[in-house]
């Protein structure tokens, strides 16, 4: 008896060709750079989790949430962890903006860009001490 089995592998990479899984994993990876963004800027502040909640008004499980990126903030939330920061929050709607394709599969790939060039949310940082702008239309220095 034959078996019309499909491997794991064939599904998934059906999956990933996918307009939605392109979509489900834009938004994951914006949840995951704001989550980011707003640990790494408690961190150099000296924050704790709980400090940071209570000087946000929200609970330390939602922060936690948050910051590991299971959650899309609303911009009413941002604005409150922002000031609870001593950050500026900037939120900006640009036309969108598309890498050059180049010879290379490796430039080709939307891993060329700053992480926080992602779909066509470009997400600034912290504004302050350390924080600034990425240009997403720029390939980023280094390795």
């Amino acid at each position: 008896m034959t078996s019309s089995h499909t491997s794991y592998e064939d599904l998934a990479s059906q999956r990933r060709g996918s307009d939605e899984y392109r979509q489900g994993h834009a938004e994951a990876q914006r949840a995951y750079l704001i989550g980011k963004a707003v640990r790494d800027r408690r961190l150099t502040l000296g924050l704790s989790q709980v400090e940071l909640a209570v000087r946000a008004g929200m609970t330390q499980p939602a922060l936690s949430r948050l910051e590991a990126g299971g959650v899309i903030p609303t911009i009413p939330l941002l604005d409150r962890i922002s000031a609870a920061l001593d950050a500026d929050l900037i939120v900006e709607i640009s036309p969108a903006r598309r890498l050059a394709l180049s010879a290379t599969a490796d430039e080709r790939s939307p891993r060329y860009a700053h992480p926080a060039c992602v779909g066509r949310v470009h997400v600034l940082g912290w504004v302050g001490p350390g924080g600034g702008e990425v240009d997403c239309t720029q390939r980023p220095e280094g390795p």
